[in-house]
């Protein structure tokens, strides 16, 4: 497995790009700035150079190129496969049928040597939460399925996920790689910390949340976030929900994203089952970081350091917002964790999916998601 990464700025790369890694099984992978007249020409050189290759990527509020932020580039990484392949399936997508679109992508995708499905999507027509329960309906247990909705600050219209040289807004794009000797590891950390009761949703529907212990949601909310109320919902990032679903013992994150005055109710990320139990949570620096750091640390378990290997980083935007000048720190740690051999590209999401210990996976709010992918050499 051939890999290269490379960085577009300001309108020029900082290496020139490899024409020779050219294959019918190269893909190539970008993340890049909500402003595509910014990036365009770096889209359209990769297109021309890599006419085989098949290219995805998204939009994104800052692009991780190995150890920093970038604003208005083009983080790239291109991998060749010797003994590996891979397989692209798009689909069309909404908030309604997003559950059925998840299964019909395991039914497109072959299962022999299915090692991982890498996905992106746009967050103005997608529910993360029923695309992964979808996802999770037959998928082999040894499947790593990781993934985001493509960013743009906050602004939530002008996100873009890429095939080709092709735009798209209404779609999903999903990478099935396979292959024996293709190795892929995932980490999924969050770092924020619960305070305040548990309690249950007594009645919600879908992504809005009403009554928690059969009292007005918001209200319950504005009173332990105090003074940060009158900045809601912005300062909603700062406080998300932490949500253990039925039948779990995994808490998720979910992230706020409207509030609603007149009924005093909460609009979140996804959905909000009814009966599943609520905590509030906050941030703190050092434990975000440290998030970071546990969630790298998860991917070299099983990694000698030897093969050259690509780590995709998927970081939530809230995080970038609440870190501040410190968002760098949290992807210095993940570079220095994962070591020299190991290229890291990764951009900033609405949402991040990630494969869950018990098999499937699941959708987050305000995590550092990452994927690491490698295949194993011969060293004789």
């Amino acid at each position: 497995m051939q890999i290269n990464t490379y960085l577009y700025k300001n309108g020029y790369w900082d290496d020139v790009l490899d024409a020779s890694m050219d294959s019918e099984n190269t893909i190539i992978i970008m993340f890049g700035s909500i402003n595509v007249l910014k990036v365009k020409k770096g889209i359209d050189d990769i297109v021309e150079t890599f006419p085989k290759a098949t290219v995805v990527g998204s939009s994104t509020s800052g692009e991780i190129y190995g150890s920093e932020i970038y604003n208005d580039s083009l983080s790239v990484s291109i991998m060749h496969f010797n003994k590996s392949s891979f397989r692209v399936v798009v689909k069309d997508i909404s908030e309604h049928n997003s559950f059925d679109i998840g299964k019909n992508i395991l039914t497109d995708l072959p299962k022999e040597n299915l090692k991982s499905i890498f996905l992106l999507a746009n967050v103005l027509n997608v529910n993360g939460s029923e695309l992964t329960k979808g996802l999770s309906t037959d998928v082999p247990s040894d499947c790593v399925i990781t993934g985001g909705l493509a960013g743009d600050g906050v602004e939530f219209n002008k996100t873009w996920i890429l095939l080709n040289s092709q735009l798209m807004k209404k779609q999903i794009i999903a990478v099935g790689l396979y292959g024996e000797d293709l190795r892929v590891e995932y980490g999924c950390k969050c770092g924020w910390s619960r305070f305040g009761l548990d309690r249950r949703v007594t009645y919600s529907q879908d992504n809005v949340l009403y009554t928690l212990d059969n009292k007005p949601a918001l209200e319950l909310y504005k009173r332990y976030l105090g003074s940060h109320a009158s900045a809601l919902p912005a300062s909603g990032l700062y406080f998300p929900l932490m949500l253990l679903e039925e039948g779990s013992t995994t808490p998720t994150l979910r992230a706020i994203k409207a509030i609603d005055e007149e009924k005093n109710s909460i609009t979140l990320a996804a959905s909000i089952p009814q009966n599943s139990i609520v905590t509030f949570a906050k941030a703190n620096l050092d434990d975000l970081i440290m998030g970071a750091q546990e969630a790298a640390e998860s991917l070299i378990e099983n990694y000698d350091g030897k093969q050259k290997a690509l780590c995709i980083a998927i970081n939530c935007i809230a995080r970038k917002i609440v870190l501040k000048q410190e968002a760098e720190d949290e992807i210095e740690v993940v570079h220095d964790t994962l070591g020299e051999n190991v290229s890291t590209i990764g951009f900033y999401s609405y949402g991040e999916i990630s494969k869950i210990e018990s098999g499937g996976c699941d959708f987050h709010n305000q995590s550092m998601t990452l994927m690491l992918m490698y295949e194993v050499e011969d060293y004789d």
